[in-house]
């Protein structure tokens, strides 16, 4: 039986890690696309407000992910203390 090498055609593992590389690559595009159309209207802005406003978006990413960060350190604290409780009975 020939090997699949030295017949050319790839196998399954290789064309799907390609599609999975191509749908990543793709993703990514689109996302930097919607990100650039929705700054459009900033974009447009005088350089000074410009800034204020892109620095008002960066503070507000800030304190989300510090929200988020601080919700998923209670949920894990929950679950530790809810696992030490089930491990004692």
């Amino acid at each position: 039986m020939a090997d699949q090498q030295t017949t050319g055609t790839p196998d399954f593992d290789t064309e799907r890690e390609e599609l999975m590389q191509a749908t990543q690559q793709l993703v990514r595009s689109l996302f930097r696309t919607g990100v650039q159309l929705a700054l459009v209207p900033v974009n447009m802005l005088p350089p000074e407000p410009r800034q204020h406003f892109k620095t008002a978006g960066r503070e507000f990413t800030r304190g989300f992910a510090t929200l988020v960060r601080g919700i998923a350190d209670d949920v894990e604290r929950v679950v530790e203390e809810t696992r030490e409780e089930v491990e004692r009975k």
